[in-house]
């Protein structure tokens, strides 16, 4: 390692430090304080990524900073494991929809003919008949409810008598319909990248972690240059000692280029033609 690489070197492992003591100190992320040491241990398979860190961000002294926080809550957050149960989390929020669809639609219909079944017969049974009621049932154990809103809402019931209100079936019929038009989407543009491939694979990771430079580039109101861009190799380096990969499972330089010519070709097919 010659002169030019440990002080780059050195410059990155500095600012690692400075977290790892930091978070610490502060006894907060242990996951990302473990990821750290680990990083701290591959010197010699960082080096050329820390010389190009340190080539395209150290003009910005919190740039190298700022790049080194979005790369280890990238990798803690973002992993394999994690991505897996983000799009299990996915497929769940989606099902949960469809279900209570269902169960909503059920439960309204039975409602609706328990109504008319007393309202016809010689029988009845105590059980919700006002959509307040039910408000006020589920809101026994909450003290500001019980404080602020209550009375009011008791005092618009005796003011406004039942056919103003929602009928209890119509209340769950409309959730029912929430859910079944519920369209289940991520809440950042980080958890798109990771998650809308068809099939899983590495490169979720690598979608996820360019999604947060892009989201945190100058342009964006963030600290990393827009034309910052990590080598096919540097990126391959950051990848592999992130998160961990074993022997077997290593990228290299070509998956990285493959990855990138394929979003390429994708951003291309995506974007609007103009017209004439």
């Amino acid at each position: 390692m010659d002169a030019n690489t440990r002080a780059a070197v050195e410059l990155c492992e500095d600012v690692l430090r400075g977290d790892y003591q930091y978070n610490a100190e502060h006894r907060i992320l242990g996951s990302t304080n473990r990821l750290i040491e680990s990083l701290l241990g591959r010197s010699h398979e960082l080096a050329d990524a820390y010389v190009e860190l340190r080539d395209g961000l150290s003009a910005d002294s919190e740039a190298l900073k700022y790049f080194f926080e979005m790369y280890t809550t990238a990798v803690t957050s973002w992993s394999p494991q994690k991505i897996k149960k983000a799009r299990e989390d996915k497929e769940e929020l989606t099902e949960l929809n469809v279900r209570i669809a269902k169960v909503s639609e059920m439960l309204s219909e039975l409602l609706s003919r328990r109504t008319e079944v007393k309202e016809r017969s010689s029988f009845t049974c105590d059980t919700y008949y006002h959509i307040v009621d039910v408000v006020e049932g589920a809101s026994e154990e909450n003290g500001l409810f019980s404080s602020y809103l209550k009375g009011k809402l008791e005092g618009l019931a005796y003011q406004y008598d039942l056919k103003y209100w929602a009928a209890i079936s119509a209340v769950v019929a409309q959730i029912g319909f929430d859910a079944a038009n519920a369209v289940t989407v991520a809440r950042d543009s980080t958890a798109i990248a990771a998650t809308e491939a068809r099939r899983p694979g590495l490169a979720d990771f690598l979608k996820a972690f360019e999604a947060t430079l892009d989201k945190n580039r100058v342009e964006n109101n963030g600290l990393i240059p827009d034309e910052f861009s990590l080598s096919d190799s540097s990126m391959a380096s950051l990848v592999n000692c992130g998160i961990g990969l074993r022997v077997e499972d290593l990228v290299d330089a070509s998956f990285v280029k493959r990855y990138r010519q394929r979003e390429r070709d994708r951003t291309k097919r995506e974007r609007p033609v103009s017209g004439d």
